[in-house]
């Protein structure tokens, strides 16, 4: 509350206050008694009845976003509060420094924000708060330091990126007609009509309402497009035994959540599993095929917490890839393959699942002709914030 050099200069100030007959003096020792007890209390009510609250119940954004943290400082006293300091502790990976100070003064009855910038540099799970208020009245006496509560986590998800040319291939045997996307129109599946363009191809042409209608008219279709997608992370550390491991590995993370954004928008069923470590035990996770922007945010969140692990394999998730409905496509990450691995993908790919893969990292196995058993086999990599995918 105050220093042995205080407690000291009061104590002889008492002294001569009782030994001492002399009335100016005495004058002025009320006088400091009183200035002095009138800071006591000013000190203890300040100490009482300040409250501070952090306005940002939680943080949730991407990566390369900003936000601010909220604090407000609340002083519900019939008399201002001259100046208090409140410092915030934050983390140097989601801001430039670790504590914010901010000197502030509070008229009565009323409240102030104190603000800074957060910014999301790296994917992860980070912490700001607790954060504490220092005040010392005017005197210099006396003095507090409370700490509250304000601890708030901070969950910067993965950058997502889009895709420069995404590569599909179905099972569903009618689509023929080559789109864009590049996906497969289904000729089963009629969408309407339309005027002749340069560039249609012939056997678009409904001659039979083209002959009605006295000019060229062109079928158009839906897209074959697989309603189920079912994305596959590898993220076994000792796969990733090479120069720049973190790299590649946040890589592979980045890779699986564009890919999940990418078919969550093309209004696809999503699955994900992988073997991470998430609060440091090894395991596999895994979220059923569903739909919509809840679910996309629940894979998101643990693409955000999760890091590489130690202990289960690719094999073991593959092992669990089972039980989904014929033609979900599956879409595997990984920096490499082993025997026991194509094996398994060969099973999956038997069940009637479209099997793609996607490796990251510098070793490129192009001795496996993957693509000659029915596989989907690209190499990925991100460059000018885009995700390339090139066919090995």
């Amino acid at each position: 509350m105050f220093s042995g050099g205080n407690l000291f200069f009061i104590l002889i100030l008492l002294l001569n206050f009782i030994f001492l007959d002399l009335p100016a003096v005495k004058i002025i020792i009320y006088g400091f008694i009183f200035f002095t007890g009138f800071n006591f209390i000013y000190c203890k009510l300040v100490e009482k009845k300040i409250t501070l609250q952090r306005k940002n119940p939680s943080f949730s954004f991407f990566s390369g976003i900003t936000e601010h943290s909220l604090i407000e400082v609340k002083n519900p006293l019939f008399f201002p509060i001259h100046a208090i300091m409140i410092k915030d502790k934050s983390d140097l990976n989601i801001s430039t420094r670790q504590m914010y100070a901010f000197l502030i003064s509070l008229d009565k009855n009323k409240s102030k924000l104190v603000d800074y910038t957060i910014c999301g540099r790296k994917r992860g799970k980070y912490f700001i708060g607790p954060t504490t208020a220092n005040f010392t009245d005017i005197s210099g006496i006396f003095s507090f330091e409370i700490e509250f509560s304000t601890e708030t986590e901070v969950i910067i998800f993965p950058p997502i990126r889009n895709f420069s040319e995404f590569f599909y291939k179905s099972f569903q045997p009618q689509g023929n007609f080559k789109n864009p996307l590049p996906v497969y129109e289904d000729v089963s599946l009629m969408k309407g009509i339309k005027e002749y363009q340069v560039g249609d191809e012939i056997k678009r042409i409904n001659w039979k309402i083209s002959a009605k209608h006295d000019k060229i008219l062109v079928n158009t279709y839906d897209y074959s497009l697989s309603l189920n997608s079912f994305v596959v992370l590898n993220l076994f550390e000792e796969d990733y035994n090479f120069r720049e491991k973190d790299y590649y590995l946040e890589m592979a993370i980045e890779i699986a959540a564009s890919l999940c954004n990418y078919l969550n928008l093309k209004k696809q069923y999503v699955g994900f599993i992988t073997n991470a470590r998430k609060d440091k035990i090894d395991s596999i996770i895994e979220f059923p095929l569903a739909g919509g922007a809840s679910h996309f945010l629940k894979i998101i969140y643990e693409l955000a917490v999760i890091q590489a692990n130690k202990v289960v394999k690719l094999s073991d998730i593959l092992q669990k890839v089972e039980g989904l409905r014929w033609g979900t496509s599956i879409y595997l990450i990984t920096p490499k393959l082993n025997e026991k691995d194509i094996d398994l993908l060969l099973e999956i790919y038997k069940m009637g699942h479209p099997v793609c893969i996607i490796i990251v990292g510098p070793k490129i196995d192009r001795n496996l002709n993957l693509g000659e058993v029915g596989f989907l086999y690209l190499y990925g990599e991100i460059k000018e914030n885009t995700v390339k995918l090139i066919k090995i």
